[in-house]
């Protein structure tokens, strides 16, 4: 099974069980009946449906699931898919977003390479606005969160920023590397001990190969993400001089001060699977912090006042750190916010720290 299932309902008769979750990049549902107890898949589709971070549903009359639905060229609306065998119809009952077709937006796609190992992997690729097929684009490799995330087929993907980026003239990749959920037990579990090594190495492999295709500027390369994605980005400048810019969302520096001091103490050494006060080990050799020394690649760093998962000092220390070594640096701590940043004047702020950012940097 390659689904990652993260809500189930009962149908009205109490004989089936329908389950959704993220699966190959996209939404699927499946039917588990009592009686046979093999799953069916019943829906999927390169879409992504709310609550948060897993999909969620509601059944009604045993044969109607309603569903907030978007997908790349559509934002939010409620759906209502009606049962009828093993398949569902789709009906749209909203249209919250009536000025959604005037709005620029550049083209999403699936996009395909080869990980570590010869693995493969998939991820999403947006293009420019106008795009040229006979150009090539700075290229902005935005970094899904958890690892147990998913970069999914979303109209305003990553909240928003990559159409923005798109709409600026970047392209965006969105990889689904090693650790995502959607590919099955296996794939997720795959980076547990090895957070930012073959995971970091299969995002490589997948600009590599946007480069081999004609698609990204290898002179011009960025990287981005929050939380995980914002390690990512920082355990990336520490490693690479390939990137000419980044931004750090509410990323971890330190793994063993996170430890002390998130609020998802257990996490960590859960995933790293080891002592987090070993001497010399995982902790210490996966902290971006280790190899300050070594960083040259001017940062953007944000994160909220508030955050209790990756606390500020987190990036504080960071901060102070590429400052030490005149890296150029800028942090901007974002006062109420917790992990992630909701405040509308927030939100601005920083959309036009990023492109300012990107543009004198990248």
């Amino acid at each position: 099974m390659t689904a990652s299932f993260g809500w189930f309902q009962w149908t009205a008769d109490s004989q089936q069980l329908l389950v959704i979750g993220h699966e190959r990049g996209g939404i699927g549902i499946q039917r588990i009946s009592l009686q046979d107890q093999a799953p069916v898949s019943i829906w999927w589709e390169e879409a992504s449906v709310a609550e948060a971070h897993w999909p969620r549903f509601s059944v009604a009359g045993g044969d109607k699931i309603a569903v907030i639905k978007e997908d790349a060229n559509r934002p939010r609306d409620l759906w209502i898919g009606r049962l009828s065998q093993d398949e569902l119809s789709w009906q749209q009952l909203t249209q919250l977003h009536p000025l959604a077709d005037k709005i620029l937006i550049g083209e999403t796609s699936f996009y395909h390479w080869r990980g570590v190992d010869d693995w493969p992997m998939q991820g999403l690729l947006i293009k420019p606005v106008d795009y040229d097929p006979q150009q090539r684009y700075p290229l902005v490799m935005w970094v899904h969160g958890g690892p147990t995330g998913v970069s999914g087929s979303r109209y305003y993907a990553s909240s928003g920023w990559c159409q923005l980026l798109a709409n600026a003239g970047y392209a965006v990749f969105l990889p689904n590397y090693r650790g995502s959920v959607g590919w099955g037990l296996e794939f997720s579990e795959s980076n547990l001990g090895d957070m930012g090594g073959q995971d970091f190495q299969d995002m490589l492999l997948g600009i590599d190969s946007l480069i081999e295709e004609g698609i990204a500027d290898a002179d011009h390369l960025a990287i981005a993400g929050w939380s995980y994605g914002g390690f990512t980005a920082a355990w990336a400048v520490s490693q690479t001089t390939r990137f000419r810019a980044a931004v750090m969302g509410a990323g971890i520096s330190h793994w063993a001060s996170f430890h002390g001091k998130s609020c998802l103490p257990a996490w960590d050494a859960i995933y790293y699977q080891t002592d987090p006060y070993e001497r010399g080990g995982k902790f210490e050799q996966f902290s971006p912090i280790t190899y300050a020394a070594d960083i040259q690649t001017p940062t953007l760093i944000l994160h909220g006042e508030k955050d209790q998962d990756v606390p500020v000092e987190q990036s504080y220390t960071f901060f102070r750190a590429l400052k030490d070594h005149d890296v150029p640096v800028e942090l901007i701590v974002y006062p109420r916010e917790s992990h992630s940043v909701g405040e509308r004047l927030h939100v601005l702020d920083m959309s036009r720290r990023i492109l300012s950012w990107l543009e004198e940097h990248l």
